[in-house]
């Protein structure tokens, strides 16, 4: 069963496709986000966690990106 982090890590990850597919940049999805889920108290993501998260996840959007713009 996934622990709280594990389960807001899932979430986030969730987040940045759905934004990205959305056509937002990566300064977008992160000024969107950071602040839901780095800086509210009941989230343990640190901002270390949230931009590899970020870096991960917005390069599969990239290819995402790539792949239906053809």
């Amino acid at each position: 069963m996934l622990d709280m982090k594990e389960l807001q890590l899932h979430t986030l990850r969730g987040d940045i496709q759905s934004c990205g597919m959305d056509g937002l940049s990566k300064k977008g999805i992160r000024q969107l986000l950071f602040a839901r889920y780095v800086h509210t108290l009941d989230t343990p993501i640190t901002k270390d966690e949230f931009n590899d998260v970020l870096d991960e996840q917005y390069t599969k959007v990239e290819a995402w990106r790539e792949k239906n713009s053809k």
